[in-house]
Parts: structure tokens; C-alpha cells; sequence
């Protein structure tokens, strides 16, 4: 009996390491779009959108890490809320990606430079809404 109660705290313990980090997780994509939409020196611009990326990819790894461990303690069973949230962390990894990539390009030209801008607007846009609707599921 008192190997159950421990298991389970264990479980509601790792629910909420998990849970209390990914409160974390819309910070960066507020602080990226206040740059984006207040600063007009691209150089500002993507200094702060690096200085940001580290607590991105942070965020990523520790939802990625505390929720595979969070499945196995469920043996991997995945539902649709988890496979939300593991289709909302690629989604936001790649993304991030892409725009790493993106940004080596549009440093070449004024356009490709405006054209990033826009894309990084509406990936964060985008990341923001996801991680609100995820919050808003984890509480259900």
C-alpha cells in the first residue's frame, strides 16, 4: 500500500515539475515579439531574438526530458492531449531552426531581411497561441 502512495506522489511530483516549467515556456515568444514589434534596428532585432534562443531551446529540452519521463511513468501511453503537446514542442524546435536558418540567408539583403522579420512574427504568433491553448488543456 505505501508502495502505491509513493508511486503515485512520484507521478503527481513529475506532473508538476513538468507542468511548473512549461508555465515558463511563453516568456521567450513575449519578449521575441516585443522586439520584433517595438525595436526597428534590425541589429537590435536579432540580438535579442539570440539573446532569447537559449531559453527556448531550455524550455524545449526540459518538456521534451520531464515529459518522456512523465509517459513512462504512464507506461507511453499517449493521448490526444499528449500527442498535442509533443506535436507542439517540434513544431516549436523546428521552428526555431528554420528561422536560424532563414536568418543566415536574410542577412544578405534588405527584402530576404524584411521577409524574416515577417516570418519571425508569425512563428511567434503562432508558438504563443500554441502554448496558451496547451496551458489551457493541461488544466482539463
Amino acid at each position: 500500500m505505501q508502495e502505491i502512495d509513493m508511486a503515485a506522489k512520484a507521478f503527481n511530483d513529475s506532473v508538476f515539475f513538468h507542468s511548473f516549467f512549461m508555465y515558463f515556456m511563453p516568456i521567450p515568444f513575449l519578449i521575441n515579439l516585443y522586439a520584433l514589434f517595438t525595436k526597428k534596428d534590425y541589429t537590435a532585432i536579432n540580438r535579442k531574438i539570440w539573446f532569447v534562443m537559449p531559453m527556448v531551446f531550455f524550455l524545449v529540452a526540459v518538456a521534451f526530458f520531464s515529459g518522456i519521463f512523465v509517459m513512462a511513468m504512464q507506461y507511453f501511453f499517449i493521448d490526444i492531449k499528449n500527442a498535442l503537446m509533443i506535436a507542439v514542442t517540434l513544431f516549436i524546435f523546428i521552428g526555431e531552426i528554420i528561422r536560424v536558418k532563414k536568418l543566415k540567408i536574410a542577412k544578405t539583403k534588405q527584402e530576404l531581411m524584411e521577409a524574416y522579420l515577417k516570418f519571425c512574427k508569425l512563428l511567434y504568433g503562432l508558438d504563443l497561441i500554441l502554448c496558451i491553448v496547451i496551458i489551457a488543456l493541461g488544466r482539463f
